[in-house]
């Protein structure tokens, strides 16, 4: 019906075209018809869209029916078959075999979301990142797919770049898409959100950062240990003077990093607050770049540096380069986590590894008891980092 009279009024307009009545408003052109018929105009273009919507609908997929008409036989016989609930013998062997080949010639694919809502699954999870251009989180995004793939399971991948307005919307559009859970690092200022997925009992496992007060599962690295260990191999190495750069940020992981760096200089008898230098996510560069020109123009220069995120060592490095600082003969410098910048140095540059591999596992593992056994449980799990060259 839309599309008959899409036709009709493709007609007309011909019609008046060749009478040159105008479509669009023309102010010097003014004609008593002008109005109604620029108002068909964008009556039919409307309708048109919609004609050529449907008609694309229902030329892109192709359905059991489909796939049932083709074979001559029952529709529910070709359910049975391609949702594999033929086992019973109620299709013969050779019918589900000329079923899956017409279906597969056909390039019939099943509803993801009509079988999840009559499984009350959709099978996928809702995975939020941080910053996706950050190699740390690529990486473990890539090995939380890896494995959810084990469960028969695919995720939706989406990114918050720090910021909490952001994370509140992709938890509304994976809601939406009716995901079975969630892993989430959170934002700064996103408990709230969190605690509402909690309150809700949505599956959900925190990554890589936590909210002591709320009650879910969590899987981080030991933050202290692993800062503590980075400085004290700059402490080893003779350094006195040895500055940290690191985000300004209240979130656990942060502040384990800053307390494991004042520990081991505190214990030195080495600690300076003014040696801390904490920097703005969102003016990361400048930051970086105004804190390393203060910590070297010092009258007291440093001899040692610490970068307490991969994000922050990857600019650290190469403003360090730009100022023509030899490491490690002019500066020590030891990075958290591995990043481009330091395989490309002449010298090999320390980092702590983390377990990415593990974490994105247990993260799924997780997840995964939570949707099966339908029960949002607390869990956490805090893995040891290693010093690598």
């Amino acid at each position: 019906m839309i599309h008959s009279l899409s036709i009709f009024l493709l007609f007309t307009y011909q019609k008046y075209r060749r009478k040159n009545i105008y479509f669009f408003y023309n102010p010097e052109k003014k004609h008593k018809n002008n109005n109604i018929f620029w108002q068909i105009q964008i009556l039919l273009v409307f309708l048109q869209s919609i004609s050529l919507t449907f008609y694309y609908l229902k030329m892109s997929r192709i359905t059991i029916k489909d796939v049932a008409n083709k074979l001559g036989i029952s529709a529910t016989s070709v359910s049975l078959v391609l949702n594999d609930k033929d086992k019973k013998g109620r299709v013969s062997e050779s019918l589900a075999e000329k079923i899956r080949e017409v279906a597969a010639a056909m390039q019939y694919e099943p509803n993801s979301i009509a079988k999840g809502l009559r499984s009350g699954r959709s099978e996928t999870i809702g995975l939020i990142v941080a910053d996706i251009s950050n190699p740390f989180f690529s990486n473990l995004a890539f090995h939380i797919q890896e494995h959810a793939e084990k469960y028969g399971y695919s995720v939706i991948i989406t990114n918050t770049n720090e910021d909490t307005a952001k994370m509140e919307k992709m938890i509304s559009v994976l809601k939406n898409r009716l995901v079975d859970g969630f892993i989430i690092v959170p934002t700064e200022q996103g408990e709230e959100q969190i605690e509402k997925l909690v309150a809700n009992k949505m599956p959900l496992v925190l990554l890589d950062r936590y909210f002591q007060k709320l009650n879910a599962s969590y899987v981080v690295v030991n933050n202290f240990n692993a800062s503590m260990n980075a400085t004290n191999l700059l402490l080893n190495l003779k350094c006195k003077r040895i500055a940290q750069v690191i985000y300004k940020s209240s979130l656990s992981h942060m502040e384990q990093r800053k307390g494991g760096y004042v520990e081991a200089m505190t214990k030195r008898g080495l600690y300076d607050p003014k040696l801390v230098k904490e920097i703005n996510h969102k003016t990361i560069y400048d930051d970086i770049q105004k804190a390393i020109m203060e910590l070297v123009c010092d009258e007291e220069k440093i001899d040692g540096l610490f970068f307490a995120t991969n994000s922050i060592s990857i600019i650290g490095l190469k403003i360090l380069a730009g100022l023509n600082l030899r490491i490690p003969k002019d500066i020590k410098v030891v990075c958290f986590d591995k990043n481009d910048a330091i395989d490309l140095s002449q010298y090999p540059i320390p980092y702590i590894q983390q377990p990415v591999p593990e974490m994105g596992k247990r993260a799924v593992d997780l997840l995964m008891e939570q949707i099966t056994k339908k029960t949002v449980s607390c869990i956490n799990n805090e893995l040891e980092t290693c010093l690598a060259y």
